[in-house]
């Protein structure tokens, strides 16, 4: 590699970045735009331009369950039972956001989900008839250790971490006539669908968030990548829909359904374990399903601005971010022949911007009329949620000018990440 140092010489600069408010921003602090001014980089004939992300540290100030991972369809044909009757049902169900500690917690709010929606499409359900919880006998004898692992507590205990939960009326005439049925929505479409209303037509639209969701991964429920069920033919009159959890009316208390996933839950209680930093100047290549929402499950790879990603860190104070330090191996040639500014956006392993919790709920002791409702939006705009990045801009030119071999100015090859040369810093117009 001696040869190569003489023939091409390099420049160099650090950009130091933060998206806090100063910077240009596209709607928030995780998709910003920094401006160069009077300093932009320039491409030449003979010379060609490296991005390197050097560092990257972004504090996870958003919850573990999210908007991206917390939705679940939920539907259930009509039937009468006692003086119970049960309408047609479709509809969306929710898990609060926020930071589970255990698998047992984060089940039991998914049974508590259920129960808040069913009492508020079914009259005669009630907080005093309608309970959920999660099966004790699932979940044996656990603690968690300083790691947030949950570990048994007697060696002979052991965890079967498969979501199980029972929804039970307390009425003795009541029976389940149709079974509770629950689908993971993970559907790559762009199109606009529908639930239904209960009647037949076309009732509240799925979100986008709602209709490519995550909780297949968390529940270990299996992953639903079709749309069901229309005006003509609602999703629970389909003779054998698809579910993503097995759910089954007790035999020895048929007032009882027990839903259990068909796989473990998500070891770790969250769906997020890098972050993905793209930038608009950058043109690299990535699977299709870490880029957009609507591309379906193939293993293809398309054009992509992902320059790297960054791992989820417990730091020594327990707290959690998502950090790149060196050495990163994440770099890319830049083939514009100007750049004036520096596009970067943060989404998550589906392409999806990260998730920041609405905070609608008022504090305790605070009144309406005093509190004023926070919406994620209002956090990545001028919240806690700014990144802190530091690039590498390199400038390598051929100093030769000369392609031996066809006659021709060369083209620049760009030494491996091994090469050692003494690099000068551009102090003026970077690198014009």
């Amino acid at each position: 590699m001696a040869g190569v140092a003489g023939k091409y010489e390099n420049q160099s600069q650090l950009l130091f970045v933060s998206s806090e408010s100063g910077y240009e921003t596209i709607g928030n602090q995780n998709h910003f735009r920094v401006n160069l001014n009077s300093m932009p980089f320039k491409n030449e004939d003979n010379t060609i331009l490296r991005m390197s992300l050097k560092q990257f540290s972004l504090p996870k100030n958003f919850y573990n369950i999210n908007k991206s991972n917390n939705s679940i369809r939920m539907f259930l044909k009509t039937f009468t039972s006692g003086f119970t009757n049960v309408p047609n049902i479709d509809t969306i169900i929710t898990i609060p956001e926020g930071d589970y500690l255990t698998h047992e917690s984060l089940a039991d709010a998914f049974a508590q989900a259920v129960v808040a929606k069913l009492i508020e499409k079914v009259t005669s359900f009630t907080t005093s008839n309608l309970s959920g919880a999660a099966d004790m006998e699932v979940f044996r004898s656990t603690h968690v250790t300083d790691s947030a692992v949950s570990i048994p507590l007697v060696g002979s205990d052991y965890n079967d971490f498969r979501l199980n939960i029972q929804i039970t009326c307390s009425n003795n005439a009541f029976d389940w006539g149709q079974p509770l049925n629950f689908q993971c929505l993970n559907v790559p479409t762009s199109t606009v669908y529908n639930l239904d209303n209960g009647s037949g037509s076309q009732g509240d639209e799925v979100s986008t968030t709602q209709l490519f969701n995550d909780s297949y991964i968390l529940f270990g429920g299996k992953r639903i990548e079709e749309f069901q069920g229309d005006t003509t033919t609602p999703v629970y009159d389909i003779t054998t829909p698809q579910t993503s959890f097995s759910s089954i009316k007790k035999t020895t208390a048929t007032g009882t359904m027990q839903i259990t996933s068909w796989y473990p839950m998500n070891s770790a209680l969250h769906t997020n374990e890098y972050i993905y930093i793209s930038s608009h100047q950058v043109h690299s290549q990535a699977s299709s399903s870490l880029e957009n929402v609507s591309n379906e499950h193939a293993h293809t790879f398309i054009t992509s601005n992902i320059l790297g990603k960054a791992l989820r860190h417990i730091n020594p104070d327990h707290s959690v971010s998502f950090r790149i330090v060196e050495p990163s191996p994440y770099f890319s040639n830049i083939t514009s022949s100007f750049v004036n500014e520096i596009e970067i956006e943060l989404r998550d392993h589906r392409g999806r911007p990260l998730s920041y919790p609405d905070v609608l709920t008022r504090p305790i002791g605070v009144a309406s009329t005093d509190y004023v409702a926070h919406t994620g939006d209002d956090q990545t705009k001028d919240g806690n949620s700014a990144c802190d990045l530091t690039l590498l801009m390199e400038k390598f030119s051929n100093s030769n000018g000369v392609d031996s071999l066809r006659g021709l100015p060369e083209q620049p090859q760009i030494p491996n990440n091994n090469f050692q040369s003494n690099f000068s810093i551009a102090t003026k117009n970077c690198f014009n």
